[in-house]
């Protein structure tokens, strides 16, 4: 039982890094397995239930990043600028609020850094829509591997 509840929390985490662009969280949720399977002797594995786990997850990691590649590679704004960028906006605008007031402080922070999104932000919410749907589709395989695993592996 211990085993189950360690091997769920490693593909657990796995899940959580499917949302990131640069973690390969389906190999995570894949490592989970095999310690499973090194602890009971591979006992409850079949070979169809392997295969197809194998196959989510090299069709989440790779066909992720080139579906991501493939998606934002017409944009005048890269990927990590996109990202970045509204991260530190928004991260900005609380700091200005708390330093000034959230009236003062968005007034603020328009004037200071606001200028340098708004020209691009149409474009960056293009690149950022297209990014969490492919995360989407990352999370959604990592998801049905765990069912999977709990299903035809966790008996």
């Amino acid at each position: 039982m211990l085993v189950k509840f360690l091997v769920t929390l490693i593909m657990v985490a796995g899940l959580l890094c499917t949302v990131s662009i640069k973690m390969p969280g389906t190999l995570l949720i894949l490592l989970g397995i095999a310690i499973y399977g090194i602890f009971t002797g591979f006992s409850t594995f079949s070979t169809p239930i392997i295969v197809v786990l194998i196959s989510i997850s090299v069709a989440a990691e790779l066909g992720g990043r080139m579906l991501r590649i493939y998606l934002t590679k017409d944009y005048s704004v890269s990927r990590v600028f996109s990202v970045n960028s509204s991260i530190s906006h928004i991260g900005g605008v609380v700091a200005t609020n708390a330093l000034f007031g959230p009236l003062w402080g968005l007034i603020v922070w328009e004037l200071l850094a606001g200028k340098t999104l708004l020209p691009r932000s149409n474009t960056i919410v293009k690149v950022l829509t297209r990014l969490a749907g492919v995360a989407l589709i990352r999370i959604m395989c990592g998801i049905v591997m765990i069912i999977l695993v709990h299903v035809y592996i966790f008996i």
